[in-house]
């Protein structure tokens, strides 16, 4: 009778979305292609959702074997699952694996149920103890294990990889069952196309994996585009660190986008794309928006500071060529962000502000995705060493989750270690930094005071910092302002992050019943309030001497410019040329604002509810600039006689 192995690669769902278990197929289809495994073994299921324990447990019948791939988002799931079955089942065999996994073999004194450890890439490792476990290979010897002996725990030097010809667990029908078993799952999908990362950014758990890049055969790589193709998996991810840095990553894009003009699926692609952005980014980018695929192309800097980036190991690319680049997908109508983390050794409050001040300076304007730092395990900055250095800190927190709903029936929190201290940096900073960024991410980036910062910067009246910093100050002085109330909210909920009693988001019913990061849900109450938010923050943009007959006109336009839940207007009037105006500015070229009696055409949508609008303008369109006008192909500006 062959032995029973069961997988866990736990997800949450989001709304009737879930992930497709790409990492538990893949290892097991490299260890079934192996003829004494598929002989001795037979892979029973994986289980890919969080479903109760106990549903669970009763799923599970005589295991020989059981596999959990860990993460943040199930480590505790995994090792409560894992000491049940065990339990039951003291026989069977408990592997635990992935980037959750600590160095060394401290889990297997805290957790005596885990009888393995494997540290760093899956494949090879995997298939060689399932063989050792039906004594065609010895544990010992194994790279990258950690187990226990005679002599004590051992833990062996993980295996530096250059293989990458690994079957597919697409073609090779690993999720076919579960495919079938979820006729109603919108399915997001993974594929590989290359493997191993250039960089060794210390934040990132990629860097401490050694191995080089190495590309998976194109002939698997299409196979698995066609199988996302005829399954209709509505997401398509890649794995990919690097996505863009090979020529064939074009010729990878043609087949995705063939697919989805052939079959209306994937509907989207997203990857992480080469962090020396290049041309060929830029056509592939170009070919996603063609084909109304594009979720945003990343211009990734994590921080502007020399100090930070010397202390991360990260090299960013030049300030003239992201200016060169901004100006590229600007005019090409390409939808661009740029992504910064927060709380970085050797970032200040002081650096931060002047960092995303000069990424408005270079024209990105439209998106910045400031993320806290995580503190994870097998990063480089998870060392002891480098913790004791930069003098980190760190709060234990709820695992943010934005866009996720709470799922009362799931009573086994997990986790984040959110960095909130370093030696450059204390707690009252690490909160004001963060409600800075929520500010600019809210009022200008999502749209809400947006044109008065274009106008006030271009006519040499404030530069962005001096007008987000006096926003701020503004805002936690008049704090009976909606704006004000907005900001108290969110400052609390910082320092309960700061006694790792909350977490880095908020539900609000008005919007459904998901969690939003914060400079949604700011963006959110203030469109919901647009008439008062508008009417109290006039003193303080008055305060910038803007000529009276403009201030007026440009207040009409800002209000009227932010896409709103019910509009039965198809436009509005308009004494000015703020169309050509800030398309210009927004474009990197030289404006000027004129008297110009004319109608501002905008493509005016009605949605059913508030959670309607909050979903499609503040989650699916941040990225897209969806919460103004200013970017519907509809929009213009027709001059009145």
């Amino acid at each position: 009778m062959k032995k029973k192995l069961y997988f866990f690669q736990v997800n949450y769902p989001y709304g009737k979305s879930a992930h497709i278990p790409y990492t538990a197929g893949q290892i097991s289809a490299y260890a079934f292609a192996d003829k004494d495994i598929s002989a001795n073994y037979s892979l029973e299921k994986i289980f890919f959702l969080r479903d109760s324990i106990e549903t669970v447990i009763t799923q599970v019948n005589s295991p020989s074997v059981v596999a959990f791939s860990s993460y943040m988002w199930n480590y505790n799931y995994n090792i409560t699952a894992a000491k049940l079955i065990k339990e039951k089942y003291p026989n069977c065999v408990i592997i635990f694996g992935g980037h959750h996994i600590s160095p060394g073999g401290r889990m297997l004194e805290d957790y005596p149920f885990i009888d393995y450890l494997l540290h760093g890439e899956g494949e090879i490792i995997f298939r060689r103890l399932l063989l050792s476990l039906i004594g065609l290979d010895t544990a010992e010897k194994i790279p990258g294990i950690s187990m226990r002996t005679e002599n004590g725990t051992i833990t062996n030097p993980e295996m530096i990889s250059d293989e990458c010809d690994f079957p597919s667990p697409y073609t090779g029908g690993y999720f076919d069952k579960i495919i079938e078993e979820n006729p109603d799952t919108e399915f997001m999908g993974l594929i590989e196309t290359s493997r191993g990362c250039p960089n060794s950014c210390a934040y990132c758990d990629w860097s401490n994996m050694k191995s080089k890049i190495r590309k998976f055969p194109l002939e698997r790589i299409y196979g698995d585009i066609e199988w996302i193709m005829n399954n209709k998996i509505c997401v398509l991810g890649s794995a990919d660190s690097n996505f863009g840095l090979f020529k064939r990553d074009e010729e990878i894009t043609d087949k995705i986008v063939e697919a989805k003009l052939k079959t209306g699926y994937p509907l989207r692609f997203q990857t992480s794309y080469a962090k020396n952005s290049s041309k060929r980014v830029f056509d592939i980018g170009m070919k996603l928006e063609k084909a109304d695929m594009n979720r945003g192309i990343t211009l990734s800097f994590q921080s502007m500071n020399k100090e930070v980036q010397k202390n991360i190991l990260r090299e960013n690319i030049s300030i003239d060529y992201y200016s060169e680049l901004m100006r590229m997908y600007n005019n090409a109508g390409v939808a661009t962000y740029t992504e910064l983390i927060l709380g970085l050794p050797g970032e200040t409050y002081e650096s931060i502000v002047d960092g995303i001040d000069e990424l408005l300076n270079l024209g990105q304007h439209n998106s910045i995705y400031i993320h806290n730092c995580e503190w994870l395990p097998c990063s480089i900055m998870g060392t002891k060493d480098y913790v004791e250095r930069f003098k980190i800190k760190t709060s234990r927190i709820p695992l943010n989750q934005p866009h996720r709903e709470p799922d009362e029936n799931d009573t086994i929190p997990e986790y984040s270690n959110v960095v909130t201290a370093t030696y450059s940096m204390n707690t009252d900073e690490w909160k004001k930094m963060n409600l800075f960024s929520y500010a600019v991410q809210a009022f200008h980036h999502m749209g809400l005071l947006q044109f008065f910062a274009l106008y006030l910067y271009n006519e040499g009246l404030s530069s962005y910092k001096k007008f987000y910093t006096d926003l701020l100050e503004y805002i936690i002085k008049n704090n009976q302002t909606l704006a004000g109330q907005i900001f108290n909210t969110i400052d609390n909920y910082l320092d309960a992050v700061i006694a790792e009693n909350g977490t880095l988001s908020c539900r609000d019913e008005r919007f459904g019943n998901v969690q939003w990061p914060f400079e949604e849900y700011a963006f959110l109450c203030t469109v919901y309030e647009a008439d008062r938010f508008y009417t109290e923050i006039q003193s303080f943009l008055k305060s910038f001497g803007i000529p009276e007959n403009v201030f007026s006109e440009l207040l009409s336009f800002q209000k009227n410019i932010i896409q709103k839940p019910t509009e039965t207007e198809n436009g509005f009037e308009a004494n000015y040329n703020f169309y050509e105006y800030f398309t210009d500015i927004l474009n990197g070229k030289k404006a000027e604002l004129k008297k110009a009696r004319s109608f501002i055409a905008i493509n005016a949508k009605s949605f059913e509810s508030w959670e309607e609008y909050a979903k499609i303008i503040a989650w699916y369109g941040r990225k897209n600039g969806a919460g103004t006008h200013i970017k519907d192909k509809y929009f213009n500006q027709e001059i009145m006689q």
